[in-house]
């Protein structure tokens, strides 16, 4: 006589109860690994940029410019959290022209919003690495990233007079960041 290999039913729905455990306790936690690294990737990906246009300005000797930039090619008055691009701009009209080229671009992450309620759609780098609006008076300011997880989860990126890019958080800093 030969024995029959395989599982009992038993086996069998215990080993599936104990997969459903783990996968119902996996789940939230991948999510919110996912929702981090995006938002992570996005704050990285713009402070990147800020420095790149800072030394670009301060190297180069020229105003710099970044832009919200929803098409990826112009400064279209888009929102931040829509993409941005970053540009030497030697006729200082912030607005992108043929003879001048993109440093760097960000698009847009879904789920992702960025907002600042001092860079509106645009600032520059002045050649002193300074940043500056419409008028050189305004000079720091900061960015505000949310996910749909609100202020509690919320990151900025503070420009600060040297127009150095510096990141914190609610918890590390003792700030209130507002995603409303």
């Amino acid at each position: 006589m030969s024995r029959q290999k395989g599982f009992t039913l038993i086996e069998l729905l215990t080993t599936m109860g104990v997969a459903t455990i783990l996968i119902a306790v996996a789940v939230p936690g991948m999510q919110a690994f996912k929702q981090n690294s995006r938002q992570e990737g996005s704050v990285n990906e713009l402070v990147s940029g800020m420095r790149v246009a800072r030394n670009t300005a301060i190297t180069m000797n020229s105003r710099v410019t970044v832009c919200a930039s929803k098409s990826g090619s112009s400064c279209d008055n888009a929102g931040w959290n829509e993409g941005w691009i970053a540009f030497v701009d030697l006729d200082s009209d912030r607005a992108l022209d043929n003879d001048e080229s993109i440093l760097r671009s960000g698009a847009a992450v879904e789920g992702i919003t960025i907002k600042s309620g001092q860079f509106s759609t645009y600032f520059v780098y002045r050649p002193n690495g300074r940043v500056m609006l419409a008028n050189v008076n305004q000079n720091s300011g900061q960015f505000v990233i949310c996910d749909q997880r609100g202020s509690d989860h919320a990151k900025g990126i503070r420009l600060d007079l040297s127009g150095r890019a510096r990141v914190f958080d609610t918890h590390s800093s003792g700030l209130s960041l507002s995603c409303g």
